[in-house]
């Protein structure tokens, strides 16, 4: 390997460490903001998304990714990615 394949792989490697925020979006919904603050236990609150649409992947607020909800065998949600997002600029 050359020394700037090192480096590369070097200088890759030093950024894999850092936190990011992922961030999974379900939906949207718009209310007034009294309907909001009437919501409580129990409330079912409906997202515009349907069963089986893909949902988008945001990694400190910028596409990266759609997929599709899944369930894990301990019950918890999870992402199952189906798109990798262009990196082109927005």
């Amino acid at each position: 390997m050359s020394d700037a394949t090192l480096l590369g792989q070097d200088r890759l490697g030093s950024v894999m460490d850092i936190p990011v925020t992922v961030t999974i979006v379900l939906g949207e919904k718009r209310m007034p903001l009294g309907k909001l603050y009437a919501l409580g236990r129990g409330s079912i609150l409906e997202m515009d998304k349907k069963v089986g649409e893909p949902v988008e992947v945001l990694v400190n607020n910028r596409l990266v990714a759609r997929g599709e909800v899944q369930m894990t065998e301990e019950g918890r949600l999870a992402i199952s990615m189906t798109e990798i997002a262009s990196s082109a600029p927005a």
